[in-house]
């Protein structure tokens, strides 16, 4: 029994080590900013924002993977890991997809109706939500900053009637600040490994 505990630690270290290099913050957090900055400034464009972002997500998962495994070489996790991931993944698409669709649904009504005054917050806070489930399916503390930051900016833009924009950028510069610093920490500490 001591040994598969000792297993499992070892394995949720690991894993949490694979996802300790920065690369998805840095894409979230550029992400952010962009798709911040066109709802901020050009707002002709700002509804196909999110489309740039969506498009890398494949490739930036790819060079993560490939930048990882030079570094820490090649894991397969245990079935239970692949199966508790494989089931995350849906669970956190599913309730992205499902909150991204409220929240534009929700912002187009309380915008239209011109009463709740919210419309600007609600699409930091669902975002906020949806750090929170990167947190746990990542077993990534540090996404509770990114939904803290968003949730706290988005009652911000509420408060002080500003654009929307505006939770993404501060969300977005928090993210992509411990990206650099998560990057350069992993590369310290993980040389790429030399094939003998």
């Amino acid at each position: 029994m001591r040994a598969s505990t000792d297993l499992s630690t070892m394995e949720r270290e690991a894993y949490r080590a694979y996802w300790s290099d920065g690369i998805v913050d840095l894409y979230v957090g550029i992400s952010m900013l962009f798709i911040g900055a066109m709802w901020t400034w050009v707002n002709d464009l700002a509804g196909i924002a999110g489309v740039l972002p969506a498009v890398f997500v494949a490739p930036v998962l790819t060079a993560h993977k490939r930048f990882v495994e030079a570094r820490l070489g090649h894991v397969e996790w245990r079935p239970a890991r692949r199966a508790w991931e494989r089931r995350n993944v849906w669970l956190a698409l599913g309730a992205g997809v499902g909150l991204l669709l409220l929240g534009i649904a929700g912002y187009v009504v309380a915008a239209d109706g011109g009463g709740l005054g919210v419309a600007p917050g609600i699409l930091a806070w669902l975002l906020a939500l949806i750090a929170i489930g990167l947190a746990i399916l990542l077993d990534a503390r540090r996404m509770l900053l990114y939904a803290a930051v968003l949730a706290v900016s988005g009652v911000a833009v509420v408060l002080l009637e500003a654009k929307p924009g505006w939770p993404m950028l501060a969300g977005g510069a928090v993210a992509t600040a411990v990206g650099v610093v998560m990057l350069r920490r992993f590369v310290t500490r993980y040389p790429v490994v030399q094939e003998r």
